[in-house]
Formats: C-alpha cells, sequence, structure tokens
C-alpha cells in the first residue's frame, strides 16, 4: 500500500470515458479507486454510490477514477448492465488494468483500496478492504472535504472533523509561544485568532 507523503506514480490508461493520463502533480485532488472484482456485488454497488456523488466531486475539483483490473470491454459491458438493470447511467471514469500494473504500482494487488492524492502528488489518505465488502462513501467524502481544508491553511482537523467544525490551531513549537499559549499542543481556537 502508498505510505502517506509517498509521491505516487504517474500512469495511463484506457477509460470508459477515453484516455487518461494521470499526472502526479495536476494541481487538483485526484481520488483513485481500486476494484478488484468487475461484476461482483461490492464493486458494482461500490460504482454506484461513487458515481451518484459526482456533483460533490465537481463542486470540490475533485477528479475520481475508478481502476479495475479488466478490461475497458469488460468496463462498458459492465457500466451498459448497469444501466440496463438499474436505469443509472454511469459517468465515472473507470480504466481499464487487466496486467494489475498500475494495482502493483499503489501497492494494492490483493485487495480494493481507495486513495486520494494531493495536488503535489502524494498519497495524503487510504483505505483497503477485503474484496466482498464497499467502501463508506460518507466517510471517504469527509477524509477529502478535510484534507482539503487542510490544504488551505496552517490548521489541522481533530478526530471526527466535519467542514464547519472546528480545526486545531497550529501554532508555533517555541519557547515563547508555548509559555504564552498553555493549549499550545491541542488549541480549538480559531486560526486567525
Amino acid at each position: 500500500m502508498m505510505r502517506l507523503d509517498e509521491h505516487c506514480p504517474g500512469f495511463f490508461l484506457r477509460t470508459t470515458e477515453g484516455e487518461y493520463g494521470f499526472d502526479p502533480t495536476q494541481h487538483a485532488f485526484r481520488l483513485l479507486v481500486f476494484l478488484s472484482t468487475p461484476f461482483s456485488a461490492a464493486d458494482t454497488t461500490d460504482i454506484l454510490a461513487i458515481d451518484a456523488c459526482s456533483d460533490f466531486y465537481e463542486k470540490n475539483n475533485v477528479t475520481v477514477v475508478l481502476i479495475s483490473r479488466s478490461s475497458i470491454h469488460v468496463n462498458l459491458g459492465w457500466i451498459d448492465a448497469i444501466h440496463k438493470i438499474y436505469g443509472r447511467e454511469i459517468t465515472i471514469m473507470i480504466g481499464e488494468d487487466p496486467t494489475s500494473e498500475v494495482f502493483k504500482a499503489f501497492g494494492v494487488e490483493n485487495a480494493k483500496a481507495a486513495v486520494v492524492v494531493d495536488k503535489q502528488g502524494q498519497c495524503r489518505w487510504h483505505i483497503s478492504l477485503d474484496r466482498r465488502l464497499t467502501f463508506d462513501i460518507k466517510e471517504i467524502k469527509r477524509a477529502l472535504l478535510a484534507l482539503i481544508e487542510v490544504n488551505q491553511s496552517s490548521c489541522k482537523t481533530p478526530e471526527g472533523w466535519v467542514p464547519g467544525g472546528r480545526t486545531i490551531k497550529d501554532n508555533p513549537l517555541n519557547r515563547k509561544a508555548i509559555l504564552r499559549n498553555r493549549n499550545w499542543f491541542y488549541d480549538l481556537s480559531p486560526e486567525k485568532a
């Protein structure tokens, strides 16, 4: 699995929306979702849930790429089957990785996984699951918003942070600052205060 702060490798895939080149420094957050069992109930559920959040990704300037171990033809058949059975048109791109090269490059060859890549191309958050489980989309969205929040300022977010919640002020770590602020290690003051 990618380590946090590790620089993510670039790759190129054919996707259901056309060709896609992942350049680690594209100056936007990216959510990469690795789906290891095409046509399975769990991965189909994940596709439906992730695609249902398209407005969220667009509003927050997050590019989403689903990466499947199957070929482009299987992926196109998969979204066609979803359309026929559920009446849903899938617009999130699904890339092919039948040789698992991208899975291996990100260290997720034996599981399904989600990786958030920041604007500088570094891994900032990841989760790995047994392929029979589904992702918690609310938690992925919460993590993305927290990462976007801390990327725009010097604050940190406490456990369970949600948009609008208080952030942890990032105080300078020196003797004078610590003596002035007794809560230096966990200051939930407004950052600009």
